[in-house]
C-alpha cells in the first residue's frame, strides 16, 4: 500500500477547499485522501495488467489460459477457480470459450456488458424475478428460442427474441397484481 506524502495531503485538502467539500476532522480528510489513493493503486494496477495481456494478445491472437484468481466469466457470471481463457472478446471459463468455439453463440454477447443484445436465464431470474420453471414454460410454449451452452447458462439473443420485453412486462405485471391481493 502506497502512503500518502503530505504534499499530496495538502494538494489534496487544497482541491476540497476549491471543491467545496468539507470533512469535520483532520483525521477524516486524511482517510478520504488515502482512500483515494488506494483506488487509485487498484486501478492502475488493474489497467497494467490489462495492458499486459493485450500485449500479449500480440503473439497469441486466438487467445490463451491464464490464473482466473477467482475472477468471474463474462458469460456465465460464474465465479472461476483455476484457468480462465482470454482473447480478443475478454474473459470467460472454460466451458464458455469451447460453447464459444462450437458458435452456440455469437462473438458479440461477450461485449455485450449491458445486456442491450442478449439476455441470460440467470439474468432474467435476478433481474426480473422470472423463475426457472417459468422460464423453462415458456421455452417449451415456444415463446422464447434460447441458446444453451451445456453445463452453463442458457442466452436469449434480443434479435431471436424480440417479444421478450413484453413477455417481461406482461409477467412482471402479473406477479405483481397477485402481490397486491
Amino acid at each position: 500500500m502506497v502512503h500518502l506524502s503530505e504534499e499530496s495531503y495538502a494538494e489534496f485538502k487544497s482541491i476540497c477547499d476549491k471543491e467545496g467539500i468539507h470533512y469535520d476532522t483532520e483525521a477524516e480528510y486524511r482517510e478520504a485522501a488515502q482512500n483515494l489513493l488506494s483506488l487509485f493503486e487498484v486501478l492502475y494496477d488493474g489497467a497494467s495488467e490489462e495492458l499486459a495481456r493485450k500485449k500479449r494478445l500480440a503473439t497469441e491472437p486466438n487467445g490463451y489460459a491464464i490464473d482466473s484468481n477467482g475472477r468471474t466469466c463474462f458469460v456465465c457470471h460464474r465465479n472461476v477457480q483455476g484457468e480462465i481463457w482470454y482473447d480478443k472478446w475478454g474473459m470467460k471459463c472454460m466451458n464458455c470459450q469451447a460453447a464459444f468455439k462450437r458458435k452456440i453463440f455469437p462473438g458479440y454477447v461477450l461485449k455485450d456488458r449491458d445486456n442491450n443484445r442478449h439476455v441470460t436465464d440467470s439474468q432474467l431470474g435476478w433481474k426480473y424475478g422470472l423463475h426457472s420453471q417459468t422460464i423453462k414454460k415458456l421455452i417449451r410454449e415456444g415463446r422464447l428460442k434460447p441458446r444453451v451452452i451445456p453445463n452453463g447458462p442458457m442466452i436469449f439473443l434480443r434479435k431471436e427474441n424480440p417479444d421478450l420485453p413484453q413477455i417481461i412486462e406482461e409477467l412482471t405485471n402479473a406477479k405483481s397484481h397477485k402481490n397486491k391481493r
